[in-house]
């Protein structure tokens, strides 16, 4: 795969696993002290890697390299949907669930170009769209909330505020 399109790793690959954990770490690195990503996710601060509580049998993993085939860009699906992340925020999943993922993390090490966020966002929406998926489901702190849903279209369902943090809930119309 050459650098700057979109892949899907082999979640079978322990060494693309590897790489996956230790780059969502780096990514979230400064953000440690946040204790409500502390409890979202499985930290191994000793070995430098994150992961989510979803496991990789039931997520699509999507990642964009560089020019040197360093992972700058990636994102967990949570497409089984047989648990969600969300409602660790107390945000409830839809009723049905057919057509629906869950975007579970989303981040960038060394690259943060909207022009490569962009084509990240289409490509990987695109490539969920053929796989049958319409929406998908997030959550996101207020930092952010602008770029997801001016940049990438996505739309509030609901916010809360947990442990002086707001959180908001999103859908994101894949097909669009």
């Amino acid at each position: 795969m050459s650098a700057w399109q979109v892949e899907r790793l082999d979640p079978s690959r322990p060494e693309e696993i590897a790489e996956y954990e230790r780059t969502f770490y780096a990514a979230f690195r400064r953000a440690a002290g946040n204790r409500l990503i502390r409890k979202l996710w499985l930290w191994d601060d000793e070995a430098a890697r994150v992961r989510t509580r979803i496991p990789y049998d039931a997520q699509i993993l999507y990642a964009m390299r560089d020019e040197r085939g360093r992972l700058v860009t990636a994102m967990g699906v949570n497409t089984a949907m047989q648990a969600f992340q969300s409602e660790a925020y107390g945000f409830s999943p839809p009723r049905d669930r057919a057509g629906s993922c869950e975007f579970l993390t989303v981040f960038s090490v060394g690259e943060y170009r909207l022009r490569t966020r962009f084509q990240f966002r289409r490509d990987s929406f695109a490539d969920l769209a053929r796989s049958g998926f319409h929406t998908a489901y997030a959550t996101t702190a207020r930092r952010v909330l602008n770029l997801h849903v001016r940049g990438f279209g996505g739309r509030v369902l609901e916010e809360r505020e947990i442990e002086g943090e707001a959180r908001y809930f999103l859908a994101f119309d894949l097909e669009r």
